[in-house]
Parts: structure tokens; C-alpha cells; sequence
């Protein structure tokens, strides 16, 4: 008996400590020109818990151009809330409860747009965040802007695909994990018919890429309502744009996680874990 009591305990210290930590990543992450256009993104984190110090960093991983390649990197031109600029590709944090934390691109004229994906990671604490996509012209003023959710990595989503009007899709999907992700994209109607053959990518580890539906399935031609289903033997984390005729304006799709009768069944154990171990540790206590 004291020996099961013993495993509970080392069960739900580790418990308790998995708790204690969060990461999460911002699927899409863009810096810099675009023909007469600059894109710039802006990374909030905060820590609202009311006790307890959360201390972390923030990574950026860029665009490798092979998509089967794995990514690198990204020292990326960031100014914080106090003005302070950096070009490092990890950015550590320490906030107090309550504590802010804000990161604006900063383009540093030089070369294109460059893109890529950051993930979120605290050793101690957790926090939560979001971020933003803003679109200004030549002269510094803004043309647009939407928000960023952050996501978590799963194996299969999809994204809201609405062509009508003459609009368009983008989608940007990230893998990053540590093994290359073979990928399935499905068009889907409004119906929920395969509107077209699926079709197959490869894309490397840390790597991350983007494209619009229409160059993903150029035999659809007509308008369409529905969805992209994107499957993946590893998980991935993804966003859409859509944009208006002129592609001058422009909101975030966030995806949609398809479950299945075994993710969901997982996901019901995985939320019960905490509860079954201090119900265990209970029943054991009072035996």
C-alpha cells in the first residue's frame, strides 16, 4: 500500500508541475516589404495569474525556401514596450503577475518579406497571449490589422474557406516538431463533398510555409464556401487570411481542430488526469 501511495504522490507532483508551465505557439509570424507594402507583427504575453512570477522566452523559427528542408533561426529586428531593440532569435521574459510583455517587428528595410512561426515557453508560471498583423503603406500609416490567435499543434484541422465576391484564402502552416511532416489538404464544400483530388506535401522539421488555396487546387475555379482540411502524420499549427479582391485588406481565419472518436477520447482522458489522481490519492487515504 505504501508503495501505491508513493506512485501517486511522484504522479501527482508531476502533475502539478506540468501545470505550473504553458507553451503555445503564433502559427504566422511576418517582417518586412512587400512591394509598396510593409507587414509588421506584434506579440503580446501576459501573466494573469494573481500570485507567482512567470519567467520564459519566446523563439522564432524562419522560412526554410525547400519546404522538405528543416527551418532555422530567425534573429528577427524586435523593439519591446520600453523601446528597447533586439535581433536575437530567443527572447526571454520574467512578469510579475499582472506583467505585459510587448513585441513589434521592426523591419529593417533591407530585403523582403521574410516569415516564419514563434513559439511561447515558460519554466516557470504560465502565461497566455496574442498577436497582431498590421499592414502599412510606404509612408508609416496603417492600412490594416487583425489578430493572431495563439494555437496549439494538432494533426487535423481545417480553415474556413470563402472565395465568393472574388476573395481569397491564404493559409500558413508551421511543423514544429523535430521529424518532417507528411500533409494531406482537402478541399471541402459547404455540402462536406471532396470538392477535388486531395493533395500531398512534405514540409521538414521547425520548417514552415504559405500559399493560397487557389494556387493549392488551381483546377477549382468557381467560387466556393468551405473548407481546407489539413491532416498531418505529426502535429502542425496553422492560420488563414482572407483577403478582399484588391488584397489590400484582409482578416485571420483561425482553424477548426477535427476530432476523431479516438482524439476526442484521449482529450477526455487527458482533461480527467488531475482529477483521477487526487481522487485516487484520496481513496487511498482514506483506506
Amino acid at each position: 500500500m505504501k508503495q501505491v501511495l508513493g506512485i501517486v504522490i511522484c504522479i501527482l507532483a508531476a502533475t502539478l508541475t506540468a501545470s505550473a508551465q504553458s507553451s503555445f505557439f503564433y502559427p504566422h509570424v511576418l517582417n518586412g516589404n512587400l512591394g509598396n507594402v510593409v507587414w509588421r507583427t506584434t506579440i503580446f504575453i501576459t501573466n494573469n495569474a494573481s500570485a507567482g512570477t512567470a519567467t520564459g522566452a519566446i523563439t522564432f523559427t524562419q522560412d526554410n525556401s525547400d519546404p522538405t528542408a528543416a527551418g532555422s533561426a530567425w534573429p528577427i529586428s524586435l523593439s519591446d514596450e520600453s523601446g528597447f531593440f533586439t535581433g536575437s532569435s530567443t527572447v526571454t521574459f520574467v512578469l510579475p503577475p499582472g506583467g505585459i510583455k510587448k513585441l513589434v517587428s521592426a523591419p529593417t528595410g533591407i530585403g523582403g518579406l521574410v516569415s516564419g512561426f514563434a513559439n511561447v515557453t515558460t519554466n516557470a508560471g504560465t502565461v497566455s497571449g496574442t498577436a497582431i498583423f498590421s499592414e502599412f503603406d510606404s509612408a508609416g500609416n496603417l492600412l490594416g490589422e487583425a489578430g493572431v490567435p495563439a494555437v496549439a499543434p494538432v494533426t487535423k484541422q481545417s480553415i474556413f474557406v470563402d472565395t465568393l465576391n472574388k476573395y481569397s484564402v491564404g493559409v500558413a502552416f508551421a511543423n514544429p516538431g523535430t521529424t518532417a511532416a507528411a500533409i494531406t489538404l482537402s478541399l471541402v464544400s459547404n455540402t462536406g463533398a471532396v470538392v477535388t483530388t486531395p493533395v500531398t506535401r512534405q514540409l521538414g522539421s521547425g520548417n514552415h510555409t504559405q500559399t493560397f488555396t487557389s494556387q493549392l487546387f488551381p483546377s477549382v475555379t468557381q467560387p466556393m464556401v468551405g473548407t481546407m482540411q489539413i491532416s498531418s502524420n505529426t502535429p502542425l499549427i496553422a492560420i488563414a487570411l482572407r483577403f478582399d479582391p484588391t488584397l489590400s485588406k484582409f482578416t485571420t481565419l483561425p482553424p477548426v481542430t477535427l476530432s476523431s472518436l479516438i482524439y476526442g477520447g484521449l482529450k477526455w482522458l487527458q482533461e480527467r488526469h488531475s482529477l483521477f489522481v487526487l481522487a485516487s490519492f484520496g481513496r487511498l487515504g482514506w483506506s
